[in-house]
């Protein structure tokens, strides 16, 4: 099921062939039981979040005024948005900031343009206590954006989120040996076939991304420092620094679109990463 959000160029994401170019995405949560419920719309009561359940929800372009997702943000916001250069990034930082403050009003009850955001020492995003008291450090958000699909991730308790659109890299060793820890690079370099080899890296990475939104850490710590499962269900094997125990993390991987596309663009993730 996908629903359009009235006079908003978003529409929810039909998992996992709807008609986008190739993505992978990645989610991390602290001390989850259960995995995160895919939202089917951003609109709603919001009663998934008093449950204790964790969201998550996937976006796609839409027809409608970029006017209408900037009318819900900062003038701060506002004013960094529209000095972006192409429209496709204007749109995916825009709906990823508003999304996220339109499921924020629905789980406080409020409307998305009185959600107070702050960020942390590390310069991760977080509710602002002094608006939204006590339930602003018990309940916890993520967002990623690319310029064809955005994310948003909603918990009680510490998560992540990251897309990335999959493309076939003939540089994809260069830049796994900078990136990753020598455990991952040596798994990519044990698989046979360059398709295989490129899901094995966009695993990689947006599960190493998601954690560390999590964790708040960020490029602070860097995906040098962990080490994730090749195969099967996500499970972190190696973490350097202070996030904790192993065991205290659960994470998923999902596939949204069809089959990968060759491109011989900027390295994956930097262009659109942003912390939280």
């Amino acid at each position: 099921m996908s629903q359009t959000l009235p006079n908003l160029p978003v529409r929810t994401l039909r998992l996992p062939n709807d008609a986008i170019t190739p993505h992978a995405a990645a989610w991390a949560l602290e001390d989850g039981s259960d995995k995160p419920v895919i939202q089917d719309a951003v609109s709603g009561s919001g009663a998934w979040i008093q449950s204790g359940a964790s969201s998550l929800w996937f976006g796609v372009p839409a027809d409608g005024a970029l006017t209408s997702l900037l009318c819900l943000l900062t003038e701060a916001d506002r004013q960094q948005i529209l000095r972006l250069r192409n429209d496709r990034d204007q749109w995916s930082v825009a709906a990823a900031r508003a999304v996220v403050r339109i499921l924020l009003g629905q789980c406080l009850d409020c409307p998305a343009q009185d959600i107070a955001l702050i960020r942390d020492e590390r310069g991760k995003p977080m509710l602002d206590p002094r608006r939204h008291g006590t339930i602003a450090r018990q309940l916890h958000f993520s967002i990623s954006h690319g310029r064809e699909l955005i994310a948003v991730a909603v918990a009680h308790s510490r998560i992540g989120i990251d897309v990335e659109a999959v493309c076939e890299r003939p540089e994809l060793m260069q830049v796994a040996s900078m990136q990753f820890a020598p455990e991952t690079h040596d798994d990519l370099k044990a698989v046979e076939t360059d398709a295989e080899r490129t899901a094995l890296f966009y695993r990689f990475w947006t599960l190493g991304e998601a954690f560390l939104k999590a964790t708040g850490e960020g490029i602070a710590q860097g995906l040098k420092s962990i080490v994730f499962s090749a195969y099967g269900d996500p499970v972190l094997t190696r973490v350097d620094g202070p996030p904790g125990p192993h065991g205290h993390w659960r994470f998923g991987t999902l596939a949204c679109g069809r089959s990968a596309v060759s491109c011989r663009a900027h390295s994956p993730v930097r262009s659109s990463r942003e912390q939280g």
